[in-house]
């Protein structure tokens, strides 16, 4: 969906009034009531040793929401799954239901709802191998591009594995208004749409109310930091110097401020930390707008 520049506006005012006046809560209520943390951390295609190290690296930073894409490759993934089981093992090791663990089906490619059914099952088995079961979540890492009928065969898997409860919440990513049109009859409503999202890039805010008028539906960012690029930009820089935070740290300020949850990436503890140090700020509404007015730039130039 594209929404015109006045309309961004309007769902930007709006919105920065909203902005609450002390940090808020780590965690969102899902639309079925589960609780899941506001910051995930995701793995990118990296080797299996990296993946490992990067999971672990994140777990003693201090995440417990690991999102773990098929995308990512089959390799590590499982080494994914080898960093939180030796970091339950460990000696004070985190407890397994303090964590929040999501794999991915991608069938985006399936044509027609039963063959969308068939390779769906097929990818959500996958997944249970790899990573276990129950997952807090298993989410479809695209639509089909088979239409409606389809994507009711996509959501027809998932739907039936969280009724038998092998699945705490299902959603979806990459889903606009047409595709979310798709799922209104059914049974399940997505608990979350991860899509690209930043002070950059990605959707406009009116694809928050837009997805929350969908039943709920919490949005996630992936790529908030567009892809790297925002922690040198001087607007966040600017704003980050006022509250000792990086730029880094403002941007996903930022999200959080519009109600967008997020998924990001590292394999620097250091950096995996300051991800995670961003509950003890809020932006003020000045500089909420100022960054408003720098995405709507960057939107509409």
């Amino acid at each position: 969906m594209v929404f015109s520049q006045t309309a961004w506006l309007m769902a930007v005012h709006s919105s920065t009034f909203a902005v609450v006046a002390s940090a808020d809560s780590m965690t969102v209520t899902l639309n079925n009531g589960l609780v899941m943390p506001k910051v995930a951390f995701a793995a990118n295609v990296w080797d299996p040793d990296t993946c490992k190290y990067a999971t672990l690296a994140a777990l003693s930073s201090g995440f417990r929401f690991v999102w773990s894409s098929v995308l990512i490759g089959n390799s590590c993934q499982a080494a994914q799954a080898q960093a939180i089981a030796a970091a339950r093992n460990d000696s004070g090791g985190i407890p397994r239901q303090e964590l929040f663990v999501s794999g991915t089906v991608n069938t985006g490619s399936c044509g027609g709802y039963d063959d969308c059914v068939a390779q769906t099952r097929s990818g959500a088995e996958n997944q249970f191998q790899v990573l276990g079961e129950p997952l807090e979540m298993l989410m479809l890492d695209y639509p089909s591009r088979s239409g409606c009928d389809a994507i009711r065969g996509q959501w027809k898997v998932l739907s039936d594995l969280y009724q038998a409860k092998r699945v705490k919440s299902i959603a979806v990513s990459n889903f606009g208004s047409d595709e979310l049109d798709c799922l209104k009859n059914t049974t399940v409503a997505p608990a979350s749409n991860q899509l690209l999202a930043c002070v950059s890039c990605g959707d406009p805010v009116p694809i928050v109310q837009q997805n929350a008028a969908a039943g709920g539906v919490v949005v996630q960012a992936y790529s908030p930091l567009g892809s790297g690029s925002l922690v040198k930009d001087p607007l966040l820089i600017s704003i980050g110097g006022a509250h000792n935070k990086s730029a880094a740290q403002v941007a996903l300020r930022w999200l959080l401020q519009h109600n967008v949850t997020i998924a990001t990436q590292s394999t620097n503890p250091t950096y995996l930390a300051e991800d995670l140090d961003i509950f003890d700020f809020v932006l003020a509404a000045s500089e909420m707008a100022q960054l408003d007015a720098d995405h709507l730039r960057r939107q509409f130039r």
